[in-house]
């Protein structure tokens, strides 16, 4: 049986209001006190009720897949900038490690009914249904960003990807690219399905067909995998664009672009995606979809804030513009400057 508040004034020889006094970090307790009442809460592992921390411990749960993905960077900055604003603690943890299921299962630590987590912040992929369930009938709120799947018992922060994707994809088009390549990141990533349907959907509404020579897919979010990917892509299909699922893919773009002797963008247009600080540096300056990353991380933190402090909070559903920028890395077919 876990030790109750009572068993806790028991052991320190003091009352239960005097317990809830130094649990609620009053100052109309004496140090002599509060040293017996802590001494005794240690001795016996009793957990705290919420109510007398006076600081909200949230877990942040990265999806696998978001690990090595910079775009996501961005993203858990904004978050710890959310907890420095509303003064909370926080510790990240890992979601488990099956990349190819929607689904991913939440550290042990969080689902112990004796656990400290007051609010979860859970970038990719939701956690098991089970899971879900036992969150929710444990009234730990949590707030989703931009994962696979959906909830209704949770809040939701999404990118609306598909309509800054097909205005890229329109404006290749019309710029006379016909044969437009796309670098999606490893395969078994789900997060990021939403852009490769929306490339293809791109394709269709401009009367391209999609072909499946175009589109690859590189072994991770960096420059290295950015390089070997389009080093293939450019030996074996000739595209006049590609387009790259985040910037730091872009970038390897460039590099494999250089040393196979294609010129950016005289013949050869490349969009990336985040626009993240490289994508401004890169020479010449990068195409790329916007995103207010550090602003989603920031307003997560606060939904969740929001739900910790009202139990009545209802679950909100947000969903992020991103708009298409474009630099001097896009040009028509056969330009020359």
């Amino acid at each position: 049986m876990k030790p109750t508040m009572q068993d806790v004034a028991d052991l320190a020889q003091v009352s239960r209001a005097t317990v809830s006094r130094v649990l609620a970090d009053s100052a109309n307790v004496s140090q002599d006190k509060r040293a017996i009442v802590l001494a005794a809460v240690q001795k016996l592992g009793y957990k705290p009720h919420k109510k007398f921390r006076n600081q909200h411990r949230l877990f942040i749960c990265i999806s696998p897949t978001q690990k090595t993905d910079p775009f996501s960077h961005d993203i858990i900055k904004g978050i710890k900038t959310g907890i420095h604003t509303f003064r909370a603690k926080h510790d990240i943890e890992f979601l488990g490690e099956e990349q190819a299921s929607a689904d991913q299962r939440l550290p042990a630590s969080i689902l112990d009914p004796l656990g400290q987590a007051d609010g979860l912040v859970i970038l990719g992929n939701l956690p098991l249904t089970e899971q879900q369930l036992l969150l929710h009938d444990r009234k730990i709120p949590a707030v989703i960003i931009h994962g696979v799947g959906s909830s209704e018992v949770f809040s939701y922060i999404g990118i609306d990807e598909r309509r800054a994707m097909l205005e890229i994809v329109s404006e290749l088009a019309q710029l006379g690219h016909k044969r437009i390549g796309y670098i999606h990141g490893p395969e078994d990533c789900l997060d990021h399905q939403e852009r490769l349907r929306a490339f293809k959907l791109g394709l269709l509404s401009s009367r391209l067909p999609v072909d499946s020579s175009l589109v690859v897919f590189s072994s991770d979010w960096d420059q290295e995998s950015g390089y070997k990917a389009a080093s293939a892509l450019l030996t074996t299909a000739a595209p006049s664009a590609i387009i790259t699922a985040n910037d730091q893919l872009a970038l390897g773009v460039y590099r494999a672009a250089e040393e196979l002797g294609w010129k950016i963008p005289e013949e050869l247009s490349v969009v990336g995606f985040g626009d993240l600080a490289c994508a401004q540096h890169a020479q010449p300056p990068l195409s790329t979809i916007s995103v207010p990353l550090e602003s989603i991380g920031k307003w997560a933190v606060a939904l969740v804030c929001a739900n910790i402090a009202d139990s009545d909070f209802s679950p909100v559903r947000l969903t992020v513009p991103a708009s298409y920028r474009r630099r001097n890395s896009v040009a028509g077919v056969n330009y020359t400057p």
